[in-house]
């Protein structure tokens, strides 16, 4: 039995080689172009794939831990505060103490709970916001009928579960407010106003 090295096998078929048609090696080489061009968009595609389960499982995490750091409240009172000395992460976001300086716009009263962090008064236009752990649902029941009790139209402008933005009008006096839901019961509210 007579094998035949590699070169050997390889000058054996070279002259066969340079017999096959030029439109048969360019049909060749479409096709591997294709192929590896279809391989390419399957590896992103995967990746794709990938990135968007990652990100859902990071979506879900802060939920899950969340019931589960309130399982172990109910079942341990006070690990909170003591897991929030080892990971600060773990411990509640310290309310602003006191109000900074400005004044409150609008003519319905502060939500009780509520600090005056920021203020600003550019041109004719001011600002105010307000920081402080409450209910959502209650703070925005506040605005919403303190300005109906003065006599001011409300016009929503847009509205999510998160964050509400309200404009309220009354003559020629007009409000824009805004409330929004922070992380651990927290309220955000934001009144914009025209002064006069």
């Amino acid at each position: 039995m007579n094998k035949l090295g590699p070169f050997a096998t390889l000058a054996q078929f070279a002259p066969r080689l340079f017999q096959v048609r030029g439109r048969t090696w360019i049909a060749v080489g479409a096709g591997l172009l294709v192929l590896v061009g279809l391989l390419i968009w399957a590896a992103i595609a995967l990746l794709g794939w990938f990135f968007g389960q990652a990100q859902g499982w990071m979506g879900a995490a802060p939920e899950v831990a969340r019931g589960a750091m309130e399982q172990v409240e109910r079942a341990v009172p006070g690990m909170r505060e003591q897991l929030g000395a080892i990971m600060p992460g773990l411990k509640p976001a310290a309310p602003p103490q006191r109000d900074v300086s400005g004044a409150d716009l609008g003519s319905v009263a502060r939500y009780p709970e509520l600090v005056r962090t920021h203020w600003q008064q550019e041109g004719g236009q001011a600002s105010v916001e307000y920081e402080g752990q409450a209910d959502y649902a209650a703070v925005l029941d506040h605005y919403a009928r303190g300005f109906a009790a003065q006599g001011f139209a409300q016009n929503v402008k847009s509205a999510t579960s998160q964050a509400e933005t309200h404009e309220y009008t009354k003559a020629r006096e007009r409000l824009v407010l805004k409330i929004a839901q922070k992380p651990k019961g927290g309220v955000s509210v934001r009144i914009e106003a025209a002064l006069q």
